[in-house]
């Protein structure tokens, strides 16, 4: 939702002024100076600047708030200035950052539910991490494919621009992807009687693959191309045999959709090993193409 997007750019602003009018009325400040006398003009257009940033540079606050620390001390002048106000202009700035983290609790939309896939077995998943915000449905289909929609808060971005590649690249590196994995795999374990699954014991193996994925949709008259971004990965057990990277026992497929202000729409596609004869749809585009429709 984008009034979201316009409260999360400027909740900082909002939190950084308000620790300097604070910090202006408890000392004795000279008749010359304002609340903002420590940031100055310049200080105020940068603020407005990373209020910008937010909306329109790939991965928003991550690169915005060094970019604009760089460009704040690179005159010899700004830099002395720093040294004068260095103090309530630090905590200016790390009270605008959490007041920035915090709206990582704002509430996201429901998920993306196509209506062919009927109603979700599951509207909730209870090893999602509480941070950031997040909703997940989740289906499981007659031949055991378990479809995960995510809706997710991105606190760091309110814009569209590279969002969905910076969000699954954080992800990974925070190992978020095998906490959420935990419910499939209990869920093919469940349904599967010769595969016995441990989510403890699965690891998630990157499968080299094409970062963006383009999808067919609309009928023969009126066509166009979608795209997402796209992962692909092996789920590996350890429970089989003594090699550390583990036995391929299934797949998982994810494609990711970033909306304005700041939010990131998944469909997750976990699936156990698929017999050698039988001929399947190895990325889920039958599935992709559900969820990108009722998308709209």
């Amino acid at each position: 939702m984008v009034w979201q997007g316009l409260l999360q750019s400027l909740l900082p602003l909002v939190g950084g002024a308000l620790t300097l009018v604070f910090i202006h009325r408890r000392k004795q400040a000279q008749e010359d100076e304002t609340w903002h006398t420590p940031i100055g003009p310049q200080g105020i257009q940068m603020a407005l600047a990373f209020v910008i940033f937010l909306w329109i540079l790939p991965a928003g606050a991550l690169l915005a708030l060094p970019l604009l620390v760089v460009v704040s001390l690179l005159s010899p002048a700004a830099r002395e200035d720093w040294k004068t106000h260095r103090t309530p202009r630090l905590l200016a700035l790390s009270v605008a950052m959490l007041c920035l983290t915090a709206t990582g609790f704002l509430p996201v939309d429901d998920p993306v539910a196509p209506e062919d896939w009927g109603r979700p077995l599951f509207t909730e998943n209870p090893h999602a991490s509480m941070y950031p915000a997040s909703e997940q449905y989740t289906w499981v289909t007659s031949d055991v494919v378990v479809l995960q929609s995510l809706t997710l808060r991105l606190p760091h971005q309110a814009g569209v621009v590279g969002a969905e590649s910076v969000a699954l690249t954080l992800a990974s590196l925070m190992n978020m992807e095998t906490g959420r994995m935990h419910q499939a795999i209990e869920l093919i374990d469940e349904e599967v009687p010769f595969v016995r699954l441990n989510p403890e014991e699965i690891i998630l193996q990157p499968v080299p693959s094409p970062s963006t994925l383009d999808i067919q949709l609309g009928s023969w008259e009126s066509q166009h191309i979608e795209t997402v971004a796209f992962r692909s990965y092996n789920i590996n057990s350890t429970t089989f045999g003594s090699d550390p990277a583990g036995t391929k026992v299934g797949e998982v497929v994810v494609v990711a959709k970033a909306s304005w202000g700041g939010e990131l729409d998944m469909l997750i596609i976990v699936r156990p090993l698929q017999p050698p004869n039988v001929d399947y749809d190895g990325i889920g585009e039958v599935w992709i193409r559900d969820w990108l429709n009722a998308r709209g």
